[in-house]
């Protein structure tokens, strides 16, 4: 499959806790041979018989985005026309697969045997393919890429550089395609909370569900035992997903450290044997999470009294 060969050197990194952005390690410039890996991973996609799409007309609406603009002036409308070019996906149902900071992990799961084809990730779809983990921007002075050094996010008003509108713009639009069951993958071992307002699953993604579209989000919430910070699925930034989603009328189930998330940690991380996390089951699977009923009663009468009071 082609999301593997993307994929084979994730399976040495721990749990991210930092990486909250789809395909930006670093901001030192414009991925060396830049072009020449757009056209490698395009080729390959397709040639894995999953587009028909023209790599040089998808360059040139690509590149339009950003070339010749001012740096931290590129919205992620840019980049409607290449998205609408190089998706061909009506919709996926009850396979679309979220992340907030389980960068490296969460695609060691989608991509390991025992879950091949269970789910479809933004990374799965031609533009994230494309871009995922490169870097790049525009030099107006030197009318080229800027190999030597890009802005942040953090540098721009609004965030807006070259790629991160580009993965705001790719993760509406992923979170627009999604249908019935959705699945989120949260690390639930960072201390300032799993669903803040620095990730793009907080800020793009979950205001771009709606129901009835939308059903059910489950979440499988992920721990690192080296550290000892634990957010559970009814606390902290959890319970504030959870009333979010409530008040959009879509359910919320939650799991922690289901078996498979435990098993593939144990074979990654042969560090976690030390800390008795590997001798324990975990709960029963992602697929039967179920938050406890009286907890999900809570949040819907909460919601509804906040909606009758205060708007």
């Amino acid at each position: 499959m082609k999301q593997r060969r993307l994929r084979s050197s994730l399976f040495v990194a721990l749990i991210s806790v930092a990486c909250t952005v789809v395909g930006v390690g670093s901001q030192s410039g414009t991925t060396p041979d830049f072009k020449n890996e757009f056209f490698r991973r395009c080729n390959t996609f397709q040639g894995d018989g999953q587009s028909g799409r023209n790599c040089s007309d998808l360059w040139d609406l690509f590149t339009k985005a950003f070339v010749n603009r001012t740096t931290c002036e590129i919205d992620r409308s840019d980049y409607s026309d290449f998205l609408n070019a190089s998706l061909s996906t009506p919709t996926i149902a009850n396979k679309a697969m979220f992340w907030t900071k389980v960068y490296a992990f969460v695609y060691s799961f989608t991509g390991s045997r025992s879950q091949s084809g269970k789910y479809v990730t933004v990374v799965d779809l031609l533009p994230g393919y494309i871009m995922n983990n490169l870097n790049w921007c525009w030099s107006q002075e030197s009318n080229d890429f800027n190999y030597t050094s890009c802005p942040s996010s953090r540098d721009c008003p609004g965030g807006k550089t070259a790629s991160n509108s580009f993965w705001n713009a790719t993760s509406k639009n992923f979170a627009t395609l999604a249908s019935g069951v959705v699945f989120a993958m949260i690390n639930g071992s960072v201390s300032s909370g799993a669903f803040t307002n620095n990730s793009q699953f907080f800020t793009v993604e979950v205001p771009a569900m709606d129901y009835p579209r939308i059903t059910e989000m489950r979440v499988v919430l992920v721990h690192n035992p080296l550290i000892s910070f634990r957010e559970s699925c009814s606390n902290f930034t959890l319970k504030t997903l959870s009333e979010t989603l409530a008040a959009k009328r879509i359910n919320y189930t939650c799991v922690e450290d289901p078996s498979e998330i435990r098993q593939l940690q144990c074979q990654l991380y042969p560090e976690y044997q030390t800390t008795g996390y590997c001798s324990t089951s975990g709960q029963r699977s992602l697929n039967h999470c179920k938050l406890s009923t009286l907890f999900n009663a809570v949040v819907a009468i909460a919601v509804s009294l906040k909606t009758a009071f205060f708007f």
